[in-house]
């Protein structure tokens, strides 16, 4: 019997969780707004080459902040390090690192500006539609 109404239980409880949302009629549309990255917005009309943009500002700019973070991360560290050998020396490759990814980050979008400013724009044509 007690079987029985825990079996009970748990399909009221399982079905009442699958009807919830049907019940509340929710607006499930998202109503977001991104940030402006390079130049480029993201809009419910915006396509394809716009969105690879975007990402790909984006992507420097998250890896410049983090970057910076890991540069007061590893300041931080060398501050309360105290003469500490091996806390320094982590604290000093930190740095290191942060400046080295910060170069890198900045070596690679100097190199395509200077290469080929429209390397880092995008051109896509359109797909054109097959007709009969």
């Amino acid at each position: 019997m007690s079987i029985l109404k825990n079996k009970t239980i748990l399909t009221i409880i399982l079905v009442s969780a699958l009807l919830l949302p049907n019940v509340c009629f929710a607006d499930l549309r998202l109503n977001l707004e991104y940030p402006e990255f390079g130049g480029y917005k993201l809009e419910e009309d915006t396509n394809i080459n716009e969105i690879i943009a975007w990402l790909y500002y984006f992507i420097i700019s998250i890896s410049g902040i983090s970057a910076f973070a890991m540069l007061v991360k590893g300041g931080f560290m060398w501050l309360s390090s105290a003469g500490n050998p091996s806390a320094l020396g982590e604290a000093k490759d930190i740095i290191t690192s942060a400046i080295l990814g910060l170069i890198l980050i900045l070596a690679s979008f100097l190199i395509l500006q200077v290469i080929n400013p429209e390397l880092t724009t995008l051109k896509i044509e359109e797909l054109q539609s097959l007709k009969n």
